[in-house]
């Protein structure tokens, strides 16, 4: 039930790419041929099974929606929507995407409003909820998750070769402002128009032989030329911030959301068990 639009246009395309293959071999199993028509014919079968399958799950589910008087907030839909556009360039490119999977803006709003009917109505048949109490009792015991670890604030200079990199090791000897050096020499086009600021990096973000030279680093301080990726790189502390835990108050709105997420995954799968049971599903091959 939880395909998104990306998965589905990623399916249509591998699967008619196959297809214009024609009827090449695309492996072979013990000297036996699988073609690509066959490969095409086995995936379309795959996921429409699933499919089916889902929409079942989905139809029993909104069926329950209907019977307990579940609603969904259409404020929520239209925020939910929004995030998904903002997912794209722009508007064309966004409705351009829908129209690969023949669908229109009103058909995506429905699967939302569903999806939010779906959820409501776990949450209605399960009495779920999750209180106060039980966010600070997970926070009282996972204290060791609510540490922000290690972190620097960084420049960067990226380039494609060592010399390149010497020459501007030379430069920043010589007093060069960091940052201008970096919109000046670095390939990366970021880099140029941040003058190479990265901002804050925390400890196990970077590669481990530059974290290493990083966090042994002052305020102020830069390491030497650096292999990193297909370039070179230095690297700059401007600022460093210690391991900091926080604070109850602040984490509580999101362990609530991740408790009640927790037990809507452990929810639904019980709920759609009860009324399969209750069902007459019949598929027709």
């Amino acid at each position: 039930m939880k395909k998104t639009l990306f998965s589905i246009t990623l399916l249509i395309s591998f699967t008619a790419a196959v297809w214009a293959a024609g009827p090449r071999t695309v492996a072979t199993v013990n000297g036996k041929a699988i073609t690509a028509e066959e490969l095409t014919k086995h995936l379309w079968w795959q996921h429409a099974t699933q499919g089916l399958s889902d929409m079942v799950d989905e139809r029993l589910l909104l069926e329950e929606a209907a019977r307990l008087k579940v609603t969904a907030n259409e404020n929520e839909v239209s925020k939910k929507l929004e995030q998904l556009r903002a997912n794209y360039k722009n508007k064309d490119e966004f409705e351009k995407t829908l129209k690969t999977v023949n669908w229109s803006e009103k058909d995506l709003k429905n699967l939302l409003k569903n999806q939010l009917l779906i959820r409501n109505t776990v949450l209605a048949a399960g009495k779920l909820a999750i209180t106060d109490e039980d966010a600070k009792d997970f926070y009282t015991k996972n204290k060791e998750r609510f540490i922000t670890p290690e972190s620097a604030k960084l420049l960067q200079i990226f380039v494609n070769t060592k010399a390149e990199a010497d020459d501007a090791y030379v430069a920043l000897s010589a007093g060069a402002d960091f940052g201008k050096l970096s919109s000046l020499k670095s390939s990366d086009a970021t880099l140029k128009k941040n003058d190479g600021n990265l901002g804050f990096i925390s400890k196990g973000m970077l590669q481990p032989e530059l974290e290493k030279e990083v966090f042994a680093l002052k305020p102020g301080e830069y390491t030497k030329p650096l292999p990193a990726g297909n370039g070179y790189t230095i690297l700059k502390v401007e600022e460093l911030k210690s391991p900091q835990e926080i604070s109850y108050e602040t984490a509580k709105e999101d362990i609530k959301a991740n408790l009640l997420n927790q037990a809507l995954s452990q929810g639904m799968p019980k709920l759609v068990a009860e009324l399969r049971a209750k069902a007459k599903v019949e598929v027709v091959r």
